[in-house]
């Protein structure tokens, strides 16, 4: 889930008034009010098992919080029954996040394909733009929570900033999955129990996030890839999804086609193209697409004629990613 800028649940990520209140599931959330969440931060969502998308459609209803914490974290709480089965594809991911399920389940690929079950989260850290998808399944409740920082930046802790930082630099984008711990399936069910308000309940919130990011963070460090071992044959099929992703920067490649192009397994591809070019598949289509696109820029081209002759379909998402690579943005550069 981008989780707040933020992550999967993707559910997770709308916006409502209040952080764990006790509520009924009465509040209903449409595929427009998704699409505009997408807009605002990156997130594309679909409706896989449905003919036709209609921003009309009802597409859950429950109850969705944010709150945002002074350590810098955002943290989500989500209690919901989807009536669709439905994608949610984050295209700009926070350099960190976590997804914790209470109640439910559901499919996630980053890294990796990986189920999500009751009592089970999901941690990941992202170097490189790396996107990450989720599927929650039609009629089966979901209650958990997320966790996510934009950037290390953004954490109030400088000593804690800088070793989040240092894990991504170290190691690059990589998840890592467990069961949750016992005391802090403890400390989640007292600050969802209704009982805790105001500076309290904040106190417990922020004590809660800071251990569940620490719980993810030596889980993470413990996942480092080791660097796969490459014969000849590998680099040379590996270089035929290099070549097509440089060729072709525009086009929407499939992770599971590019795999089948050098025949290897999704997971295969994912690990030794990283020990082969030190990036990921995805983290190279995104470099490779803002280098064309800066090209494009001193030829004389608008923002916008760049941002979608590399495959970019929002001017914005584009601008937030030439940021990051430049550190200025495309306008300067027209």
């Amino acid at each position: 889930m981008r989780i707040n800028a933020n992550i999967v649940s993707l559910t997770s990520c709308l916006r409502v008034s209040a952080l764990f209140q006790s509520q009924p599931l009465n509040q209903r959330y449409y595929l427009r009010d998704f699409r505009q969440f997408g807009e605002r931060y990156a997130v594309q969502y679909s409706l896989p098992g449905l003919g036709a998308e209609d921003d009309d459609t009802c597409l859950m209803e429950g109850h969705i919080a944010e709150h945002r914490l002074p350590s810098g974290l955002t943290l989500v709480n989500s209690h919901v029954l989807p009536f669709h089965t439905y994608q949610a594809d984050a295209l700009l991911m926070p350099c960190f996040s976590l997804a914790l399920v209470l109640e439910g389940r559901a499919a996630l690929a980053f890294t990796r394909d990986q189920q999500l079950l009751p009592g089970a989260f999901m941690a990941s850290l992202c170097a490189d733009g790396q996107p990450m998808s989720a599927v929650h399944v039609g009629g089966v409740r979901l209650r958990g929570l997320n966790l996510s920082l934009a950037c290390p930046d953004d954490l109030q802790d400088q000593p804690l900033a800088q070793l989040l930082d240092n894990a991504l630099r170290k190691g690059g984008s990589r998840m890592h999955c467990g069961p949750l711990p016992g005391h802090l399936r403890q400390a989640i069910d007292e600050l969802l129990s209704g009982q805790w308000s105001g500076a309290l309940q904040n106190v417990l919130c922020q004590g809660v996030s800071l251990q569940l990011l620490a719980h993810a963070l030596a889980g993470l460090d413990a996942a480092e890839p080791r660097a796969a071992s490459l014969s000849p044959r590998d680099r040379q099929l590996l270089e035929r999804v290099r070549e097509r992703l440089h060729q072709l920067p525009a086009e929407e490649h499939a992770l599971n086609e590019l795999a089948q192009l050098a025949c290897m397994s999704s997971s295969s591809l994912r690990s030794k193209f990283r020990a082969a070019y030190g990036q990921t598949v995805f983290g190279y289509l995104r470099e490779r697409r803002l280098d064309v696109a800066q090209a494009q820029l001193q030829q004389g081209w608008s923002v916008q004629q760049a941002a979608h002759f590399v495959g970019y379909r929002h001017a914005s998402n584009f601008a937030t990613a030439f940021r990051q690579r430049f550190g200025v943005s495309p306008s300067s550069r027209e």
